[in-house]
C-alpha cells in the first residue's frame, strides 16, 4: 500500500523537526552552560567545595545535565538541609539553590568529636562559624540530647544564659553546669518536670548567706533539694 504523497511529506517534516531538535538540544553550542550561580552557601569555601563537587563547565549541552542527578551529589554534605537544581534554557544559566541546616544546640557523645545538632535531630559539621549562646549538650544518645535542648530552651532566660553545658545520661536525666552567682555549680536537674519550681528553688538557696561556696545542688526532688 502506498503511502499518500501529503503523509509522506509530513512525516518527513516531523523527522526532520525531531533530528533539529535533538541536535540542538545534544549537540548544538546554542544550549550550553553559559553561567553558573550557586546560592545559599556560608562561606566562600563551602561555595567552592559545592562547585568541585557538581563540576559543571562552561560550554556542557544544558540537555546532558540532568538537575535531579545534581542534587543527588549533593547528600554527601551533611550541613546541606536540602538543594534545588535549575536551567535556564534561554539564558543558559544553571542555578543551584541551598538550604543550610541551621544548628541548635553543641553536641557530642562520649568518645566522639563535638558536632552540630539541628531540630530534626541530624548532627553535622557546619562550615560556617557557629553563633553564639547555643548550649553544648554531652547525651549518649540524639534523644537524649534533644530532650537536653527542649529543656534549655524552656528555661528562663536570665537562668538559661548561665548555663555552659548540659549532660543527658537518659532523656528523665539531666546534669547542668555553669556559673550562677558568680559560682561554677554542677546542678544535678533530674527530669524535665517541675522546671519553674527548680529554679525557683535554685535561686533561693544561692541568695542565702551559707550557700556562698557551693559546688552542687540537687533539685532532682525539689521539695527536698540537697546542697554541697
Amino acid at each position: 500500500m502506498k503511502t499518500p504523497p501529503k503523509l509522506f511529506s509530513v512525516l518527513i517534516i516531523v523527522l526532520a523537526l525531531f533530528g533539529a531538535g535533538s541536535y540542538l538540544l545534544g549537540w548544538s553550542s546554542l544550549l550550553t552552560v553559559r553561567n553558573v550561580e550557586i546560592i545559599g552557601t556560608p562561606t566562600s569555601q563551602s561555595q567552592n567545595a559545592i562547585a568541585r563537587a557538581l563540576d559543571i563547565s562552561t560550554g556542557e549541552k544544558l540537555a546532558r545535565l540532568d538537575p535531579r542527578a545534581l542534587s543527588n551529589r549533593l547528600r554527601s554534605f551533611d550541613w546541606v538541609q536540602s538543594s534545588n537544581v535549575s536551567r535556564n534554557w534561554l539564558s543558559g544559566k544553571i542555578t543551584i539553590s541551598i538550604v543550610v541546616r541551621k544548628p541548635i544546640a553543641l553536641y557530642s557523645q562520649p568518645g566522639k568529636p563535638q558536632l552540630a545538632l539541628d531540630a530534626s535531630g541530624k548532627t553535622f559539621a557546619t562550615p560556617a562559624e557557629i553563633q553564639t549562646g547555643l548550649p553544648r549538650v554531652s547525651a549518649a544518645s540524639v534523644d537524649a540530647g534533644l530532650a537536653a535542648i527542649k529543656l534549655f530552651t524552656e528555661l528562663p532566660k536570665p537562668f538559661s544564659e548561665n548555663i555552659e553545658r548540659m549532660s543527658a545520661v537518659r532523656a528523665d536525666n539531666f546534669l547542668i553546669y555553669g556559673t550562677f552567682s558568680k559560682q561554677n555549680i554542677r546542678i544535678i536537674w533530674g527530669d524535665g518536670k517541675d522546671s519553674q519550681l527548680k529554679v525557683d528553688v535554685i535561686n533561693a538557696l544561692l541568695v542565702r548567706p551559707e550557700n556562698q561556696n557551693l559546688r552542687m545542688i540537687d533539685v532532682s526532688a525539689p521539695h527536698a533539694p540537697i546542697v554541697k
